[in-house]
């Protein structure tokens, strides 16, 4: 259950993503500069280390979102958590495509990775099913992915329908984010159920020289946006 945006902007691009879960899960963590593979990358982290949303010092953002069109994978026995620390370590998409083959992919679940490249102004989406592995590759254009353990094409169709309206600046994706419509509850972008609802917020803004991302540990119609940590695009390797 999650919704992914992304905005091209002026020599950058804006990613950004609700993440969705049940209440009763752990919050995650803050975002903060880590090390991946030869690389510096910024991102949230759940406390045993996976994390849903980065990106690297040479302006590769990804974000993974749960694919519950498809069945859970019985041999699955690690999180999808796993994938992203893991795949920043690659310094552009044909390295990240790579790089899964390291992976275990045929003990995590079905999911779907989007990857937004800057030097290459390239996007691309992995798609696990728990059989087989699949990229598709798109234009350097407004885009949304979602995914909902409740009726996720419904859940895709009424999202789609309020993500398609103007969207053109960093306000108005967060707007779209915080969207209650057509009415709080399991279809708006900002989720509430009994169960579970949008636990947290993390948006990326990258540029020529770096990276800034913010991150709102909780649904951004009750949290307030913490603030920027920056990522620089030039840091030298320690």
């Amino acid at each position: 259950m999650c919704t992914v945006s992304f905005l091209p902007i002026e020599q950058g691009f804006a990613l950004a993503m609700n993440r969705d879960e049940k209440k009763s899960r752990v919050r995650g963590e803050k975002p903060r500069k880590q090390r991946t593979g030869r690389h510096y990358s910024l991102h949230p982290s759940e406390p045993g280390g996976g994390t849903w949303i980065g990106i690297n010092h040479r302006g590769l953002a990804l974000a993974l979102i749960n694919w519950h069109a498809q069945p859970l994978n019985e041999h699955a026995q690690f999180s999808r958590g796993i994938a992203v620390p893991h795949l920043l370590a690659a310094e552009n998409l044909g390295r990240v495509a790579k790089l899964f083959a390291s992976l275990p992919l045929e003990r995590l679940n079905p999911f779907r990775l989007i990857a937004a490249s800057l030097p290459e102004r390239a996007l691309a989406e992995w798609r696990w099913d728990g059989n087989c592995l699949s990229l598709s590759q798109g234009g350097w254009a407004r885009s949304h992915w979602f995914s909902s353990g409740r009726d996720e094409a419904g859940a895709a169709r009424a999202r789609a329908k309020i993500a398609d309206r103007t969207l053109g600046t960093m306000s108005q994706l967060r707007r779209l984010h915080c969207s209650h419509q057509p009415e709080r509850g399991a279809f708006s972008v900002c989720m509430h159920r009994d169960d579970a609802e949008t636990v947290s917020y993390t948006e990326i803004l990258a540029g020529q020289d770096g990276a800034r991302m913010r991150h709102a540990a909780g649904a951004l119609c009750k949290e307030r946006l913490g603030a920027p940590s920056f990522l620089s695009f030039h840091a030298p390797l320690a």
